[in-house]
């Protein structure tokens, strides 16, 4: 589903952030263009969240950064994306709401989002420098597809069921379907 019309337009990626201080709702920021950021179901929470759990305190002990939903991460173009999760191990030139050096993006699929994620975002991520993961998952089933770096190359991988999702950056290790336990029943608006 492509983007829908902006709400705004701003000059620079600093006027987008002055933005976001004093906007009641989340915004990506592509090409002068604000755009209002879809708000995640249930599922999408839970999946996302879940993964977010395992994650902090391994990055944490590795001297490492885990956000969940409330932070942009700035392309060098000056596109600015709050991805559902993200890891840095650098954050040096890191702002309050803005992080520059993305270690792993995660971005959790939903009917909504998943083109944007799949295209738009996808080519973005891989502009990053620091960029050596990046990780969709569906919200409704235990599938990953995941996007390693590779020297100048990425590598692709889908898992399914109870495979084993690895996040080399942090040496750690998560069976996928330990993401889905317990997950919230669909209702007829998501999808």
């Amino acid at each position: 589903m492509p983007r829908v019309s902006p709400v705004k337009t701003v000059a620079t990626f600093e006027d987008y952030v002055r933005f976001e201080t004093t906007s009641d709702v989340r915004h990506e920021f592509v090409d002068g263009n604000l755009f209002v950021k879809a708000g995640g179901l249930k599922r999408h929470n839970f999946v996302a969240g879940m993964l977010y759990a395992k994650l902090l305190p391994i990055s944490v002990a590795r001297g490492c950064y885990t956000y969940f939903a409330d932070v942009i991460t700035r392309m060098p173009s000056g596109t600015g994306y709050y991805p559902d999760v993200l890891v840095t191990c650098d954050s040096s030139m890191d702002t309050n709401r803005v992080v520059y050096r993305p270690n792993i993006l995660i971005e959790v699929l939903s009917q909504s989002t998943e083109a944007i994620d799949r295209g738009e975002k996808w080519e973005q991520y891989q502009t990053i420098p620091s960029l050596e993961q990046y990780v969709l998952l569906s919200q409704n089933e235990a599938i990953a597809e995941i996007f390693s770096r590779n020297d100048d190359k990425w590598l692709y991988e889908r898992l399914t069921g109870d495979a084993t999702l690895r996040f080399s950056s942090l040496e750690l290790e998560i069976v996928l379907s330990d993401l889905y336990k317990n997950l919230p029943q669909a209702d007829t608006e998501e999808s």
